[in-house]
């Protein structure tokens, strides 16, 4: 029996999709940082990169085929895909050294970054509440890295960079998105990571186990399913019930670092997180304001 999903609001469904995104997302983080204390980032990427492909390819047939891939734009869609490599680069080294809650605190820091450049790069109105709530965020990101002090440890630029990388990637989808199909610009940042990681991997590769290979493949095929996930989430039911969902990434980070790795977050470290969150919760408040008083430019 097959599950059929369409564009009319189901908000349970929609909120269960959600919920298991934001879980299946966490999973290719576990599954990556466990694969990377022993194999290079790039054969990690390498075969990551594959699997994620295969399962994002269905979109292209959807779409009418390869020329939903034809582009006016390669030179965006070069720079996207730059951006996309250093962000998969940056997180998973960043994972092979830092707890697991501690790196998926501070690329929840993403969202605020992305107000910042919506502000500046797309010239949108952002209110002094909004603003404030991206300097308490970013109060909380340092609260964790913990800069100018003996606990600070420089790899926690890399998942700060991870987010800051994100929020250009997802600015310069909205962006394109009048001119371009789904199909290109999903799958071109996709394509770029192979080919790098591709490049890089025979000068790195070690020999693998199964069980070192099928985690390296479900880093992909988790990261894929997620993303779709969360993309028939956002169909069935409005952003301002589904955005903050996305924060129960952090609790299931919190438990398999603390299960699987033995990390348990400092206590610096949880006042970081709860003013990263409550930060993020307080921007979905403002922007679902603004929505229900279209007239009102968002605060």
């Amino acid at each position: 029996m097959s599950v059929q999903f369409s564009s009319a609001d189901n908000k349970p469904l929609g909120i269960i999709l959600m919920l298991a995104g934001a879980l299946t997302l966490v999973i290719t983080d576990v599954a990556g940082k466990w694969v990377v204390q022993n194999y290079h980032v790039a054969q990690l990427n390498f075969v990551r990169g594959i699997f994620a492909t295969l399962i994002l390819a269905p979109i292209v047939l959807r779409e009418g085929g390869l020329s939903s891939l034809r582009t006016a734009r390669p030179a965006a869609h070069f720079a996207r895909s730059i951006v996309l490599v250093a962000i998969a680069y940056a997180w998973f080294f960043s994972l092979k050294f830092m707890p697991l809650a501690d790196a998926g605190a501070i690329i929840l820091c993403a969202p605020l970054f992305i107000t910042a450049l919506s502000a500046v790069a797309l010239k949108e109105h952002v209110g002094p509440w909004r603003w404030g709530a991206v300097v308490v965020g970013f109060g909380g990101m340092l609260f964790i890295i913990q800069p100018g002090t003996d606990l600070f440890q420089p790899i926690a630029i890399l998942p700060a960079l991870g987010a800051l990388g994100y929020a250009i990637y997802m600015v310069s989808n909205r962006a394109m998105r009048m001119t371009e199909s789904v199909s290109a610009i999903t799958l071109y940042p996709q394509i770029a990571v192979c080919a790098v990681s591709a490049a890089i991997a025979p000068f790195v590769w070690t020999p693998m186990t199964w069980s070192a290979f099928a985690l390296m493949v479900l880093t992909g095929v988790a990261a894929g399913v997620g993303h779709l996930l969360l993309t028939y989430a956002f169909r069935l039911a409005p952003s301002s019930v589904l955005a903050p969902l996305d924060y129960t990434g952090l609790i299931w980070s919190v438990v398999f670092g603390y299960f699987v790795f033995g990390d348990w977050p400092v206590f610096v470290t949880w006042i970081g997180m709860a003013l990263i969150v409550s930060a993020g919760l307080f921007m979905v408040f403002r922007e679902t304001r603004a929505a229900a008083e279209p007239n009102q430019p968002a605060a």
